[in-house]
């Protein structure tokens, strides 16, 4: 018996490393979806938010993350994207962040093929194109958002298409929501959610989440996506399992396999040691 646990524990280490990477990339080609019952009070309220708007009512999504933060943050986008056209709202997408250009056309991709297939664009949602000086933006859509987006990003006239009836500034905008990895969400609370009295909620990375618990507190954030977590509950909210569900499984199997691993180890070695 002594002689199997050494074995055991001088076992080579690739192959406790080639079985990580076995339990990480199952999950993550296919979400098993593992018993998620902890869901963050944050991400329910934004959920409850857009279940409570009407239909037609119309939602600003501010993209604003780069590939580095896409495994986070790009799985929100996607499941409040989803979330919002199952529920008929209009939907307007933005980015002030260069880097996040790609990654919104990507979702512009998906949402004819499996988002939201029977949603037109131009009717049910918009796409502008990148505009730099940030500040300046949050200000004039205060005021008059047709004076910097004059078209969409194919250079359609915005103001013709049927999805921006009655919209002229954010005043008349139902919600809007800033998913980031940057302090850009600080800037929309402060120069468009708290300056025009519209009601604002956020998507950032799980090292960035405890630092907006005061906007929360306050009422000035009305719900919070926090990292893959929060992505993975939010699509068990709306029962879409995707890239979070399968990022927080991959990490929880993860997880297990190394506690295992640690318990296993140490029971040997005080095997070996006392009996």
């Amino acid at each position: 018996m002594k002689n199997i646990i050494e074995k055991i524990l001088k076992i080579d280490r690739r192959l406790i490393f080639l079985a990580l990477t076995i339990l990480l990339v199952f999950p993550i080609v296919r979400p098993l979806g593992l018993p998620n019952k902890n869901i963050g009070n944050e991400v329910k309220a934004l959920y409850e938010k857009i279940e409570s708007l009407p239909a037609g009512s119309f939602i600003m999504l501010s993209l604003d993350y780069d590939p580095a933060t896409r495994p986070e943050l790009h799985p929100q986008a996607v499941a409040v994207v989803k979330h919002a056209l199952r529920k008929d709202l209009r939907v307007m997408i933005l980015t002030l962040n260069a880097g996040a250009t790609g990654l919104i056309d990507e979702i512009g991709e998906r949402i004819p093929k499996d988002i939201a297939p029977a949603k037109k664009y131009g009717t049910d949602y918009v796409i502008l194109p990148y505009q730099p000086n940030p500040v300046a933006i949050m200000t004039q859509m205060g005021m008059d958002l047709y004076q910097i987006y004059d078209k969409d990003r194919d250079g359609a006239p915005l103001r013709e298409m049927p999805v921006m009836k009655g919209i002229r500034n954010v005043k008349d905008m139902q919600l809007g929501m800033c998913i980031t990895g940057t302090a850009l969400l600080d800037y929309w609370v402060a120069y468009t959610g708290d300056k025009f009295k519209m009601p604002f909620a956020g998507g950032t990375t799980a090292v960035s989440q405890i630092g907006y618990a005061p906007y929360l507190q306050t009422g000035q954030l009305k719900g919070l996506i926090g990292g893959m977590k929060g992505a993975a509950d939010y699509e068990l909210l709306i029962n879409a399992k995707e890239k979070g569900t399968a990022g927080l499984d991959a990490l929880s199997l993860a997880h297990i396999m190394v506690i295992g691993l640690i318990v296993v180890a140490n029971i040997m070695m005080f095997w070996l040691k006392y009996l």
